[in-house]
């Protein structure tokens, strides 16, 4: 009966003390080995590379637009438009230009 209580209690203390060096255990994925392994992965370019319109330009096209006006954001949609988002005084106004042409839109 005391071996059986001696075990559990040693094994309870072994928890204890061991506890807090297993939380800081990081074990090696099969992920990271198979990342090594893998040959790179070749991604397509990126849209905003193909348009012959970049982001500032877009931005100085809107703002031509709303003269005195500051721009706040320039978001890329997915069908090669740029919403770019301007503050003046009083309003906030949002202009749409196309990233293939730059016309306004």
């Amino acid at each position: 009966m005391f071996k059986g209580l001696k075990f559990v209690a040693i094994a309870l203390a072994t928890l204890l003390v061991a506890e807090p060096a297993v939380a800081q255990f990081k074990p090696r994925t099969p992920g990271f080995i198979l990342r090594r392994l893998a040959p790179p992965i070749v991604r397509p370019p990126l849209p905003l590379l193909m348009l012959p319109i970049q982001p500032s330009e877009a931005a100085a096209i809107a703002q031509g637009q709303y003269p005195g006006s500051k721009v706040l954001k320039v978001k890329l949609l997915p069908d090669g438009i740029y919403a770019v988002t301007l503050v003046t005084e009083d309003s906030v106004s949002r202009v749409m230009v196309d990233g293939h042409s730059g016309e306004l839109m």
